[in-house]
């Protein structure tokens, strides 16, 4: 190996030795992610009340948790959308934005009886069994 061959290879192990010892050596500022947008929570948990399709169970529960869950559930996540056993019974009758007019009467409506019972089926995966949705209810029996 040539002398010049030589030194550009040490140089450069040198350079990446040094930076990497430099990042091990040098501390950063611990970052914290939170949010202290109280406003925006407060706002989120009044709306997750306001479009939830159940009464909601606050008895021994955190009032704002509960908003805040609906409010993931039905406005961010729509969980219903696959936690149900599909269109037909999804929405109530006359509130499924699939059907045209006169079926639909313009506002989508949770059916509240069926809302997140699971039963959906997404059809097998290869040769396995159906992958069927979950009842993700607290108080009715698996769907």
């Amino acid at each position: 190996m040539k002398a010049s061959k030589f030194l550009k290879a040490a140089g450069v192990t040198t350079a990446f030795v040094a930076i990497v010892a430099a990042g091990m050596v040098t501390s950063s500022r611990h970052v914290k992610a939170h949010d202290d947008d109280d406003e925006g929570n407060e706002s989120r948990i009044q709306r997750g009340f306001e479009i939830a399709p159940v009464p909601l169970d606050l008895v021994g529960k955190n009032r704002h948790l509960v908003g805040l869950g609906s409010y993931i559930v039905n406005a961010v996540a729509d969980c219903n959308g696959c936690h149900s056993a599909g269109p037909p019974t999804e929405f109530a009758m006359g509130g499924n934005p699939y059907l045209r007019s006169p079926f639909f009467t313009g506002k989508e409506v949770i059916n509240p009886a069926t809302y997140l019972g699971g039963g959906r089926d997404f059809g097998p995966i290869g040769s396995a069994a159906h992958v069927i949705s979950r009842n993700l209810t607290p108080t009715r029996p698996e769907g």
